[in-house]
């Protein structure tokens, strides 16, 4: 990521990680960045689920669990792999998106197909990373974080969720 987005991250961090607010902030311009990419986001889910649901214009169609943490590793839940098995059983490709909040880090979206749950070190997905899912949404989420940061800053959730649902997209609370 940009050193300016990994600055904005930081600010956003500082101002709403004690609400733990920040996570679900970086969901949503997660769904933002799909946006941009041309993908149809089909959901957001702020509280039960699989975090995403977007379909590409190709046809692909992936549920996708977005953690961040400052730790070197996360917590990969059962609840998070049967949810992503669920949706998986809907025709979609289970992803497992990863951001280290630390200077010149970036996004790791993995094919969690084969993830088992637990703690699981962020430099170990490295082998299950889908590289052209990452090289296409990566630079759209620095984008998205510029374009919706005064928001986020003034208006948090609330304001992403109306950003959101302007695109026709379902969000969830």
């Amino acid at each position: 990521m940009k050193t300016e987005t990994f600055e904005r991250l930081t600010r956003i961090s500082d101002k709403y990680e004690q609400t733990r607010e920040f996570g679900k902030l970086c969901q949503q311009l997660v769904a933002l960045a799909f946006d941009l990419a041309g993908f149809k986001v089909n959901e957001v889910r702020l509280v039960e689920g699989v975090d995403i649901d977007v379909l590409a214009q190709s046809g692909e169609k992936y549920a996708v669990e977005v953690k961040t943490t400052v730790l070197k590793s996360i917590k990969f839940g059962q609840k998070d792999v049967d949810g992503l098995q669920k949706r998986k059983e809907d025709g979609y490709q289970p992803v497992l998106a990863v951001l280290r909040l630390e200077r010149f880090s970036d996004w790791i979206f993995a094919n969690a197909d084969t993830i088992k749950p637990g703690s699981i070190y962020i430099d170990s997905l490295r082998v299950h990373r889908l590289h052209d899912l990452g090289e296409r949404i990566c630079p759209l989420f620095d984008e998205a974080t510029k374009d919706h940061y005064n928001g986020i800053m003034q208006n948090a959730q609330k304001y992403l969720d109306n950003i959101l649902r302007q695109k026709g997209v379902k969000v969830r609370r």
